[in-house]
């Protein structure tokens, strides 16, 4: 096991540098192997099955990605998502689950995951998700969008309204850059289009994204673009 020092480092297999680190948490060996599978020859792969198990690993290794088995999380999965979290906060999350179960889905995004999809995805498109994921993106099942839109839009009106402070900075705070870069968030543009509208390296656009969510106390990019249409919503009238 690695030691915290360790984090982030590559690993190599067969002389060739391997991707950034990837658990996989799920109480089925037989499902875990099949992920491990789509993604052996592009990350450096950790497999666990046992709670406890998970919970030394995302303390002592922290790895980039978790992905992670629903079947791990009975009863509360909104809890044993956030406790994980906890353990680990710069590992991005990415909830499977099994059939279609959006509200599995959306519970998991609420409580801090940065990704949910079918435990029986195709191996394919794995390498995609965590790629996308890893970049700071979100990665949902299309039939999802609509119905986590609007719980999301609700948590965040009713976040407001808890917390005066952070309905009332808006973009104040934010440099005229990063205001920039906030409202094209808000049109939706993912880290590419921003850096080609903009005209700066993607990894600017990522550090003014870490600025971003630090001064707005936002998590993540998908309740900024929230945020920021409200905001914009709220000018208009």
């Amino acid at each position: 096991m690695a030691s915290k020092s360790n984090r982030g480092t590559l690993g190599r297999k067969n002389g060739k540098v391997l991707g950034a680190t990837v658990l996989i948490a799920s109480a089925d060996p037989g499902v875990g192997k099949r992920w491990a599978l789509g993604l052996k020859d592009i990350f450096a792969i950790h497999e666990v099955s046992e709670w406890g198990e998970l919970e030394r690993t995302m303390t002592n290794s922290g790895p980039a990605v978790l992905l992670l088995n629903s079947d791990l999380l009975q009863p509360d999965e909104a809890k044993g998502i956030s406790t994980i979290q906890r353990l680990s906060p710069s590992t991005k999350i990415i909830l499977l689950t099994s059939g279609h179960d959006e509200q599995k889905a959306i519970s998991g995004i609420k409580a801090g995951a940065k990704g949910s999809c079918n435990k029986d995805i195709d191996l394919s498109l794995l390498p995609k998700v965590v790629n996308v994921v890893q970049k700071g993106e979100i990665w949902v099942g299309r039939k999802t969008i609509s119905r986590l839109l609007i719980e999301l839009t609700s948590l965040t009106e009713s976040h407001q309204a808890d917390s005066p402070a952070l309905s009332m900075v808006y973009l104040k705070p934010l440099t005229s850059r990063e205001r920039q870069i906030a409202l094209l968030i808000g049109e939706g543009a993912c880290n590419k289009e921003i850096s080609s509208r903009l005209d700066i390296s993607e990894r600017t656009v990522k550090a003014h994204l870490t600025a971003i969510f630090q001064k707005l106390q936002i998590p993540d990019r998908l309740r900024l673009g929230l945020f920021v249409n409200g905001h914009e919503h709220q000018n208009s009238h």
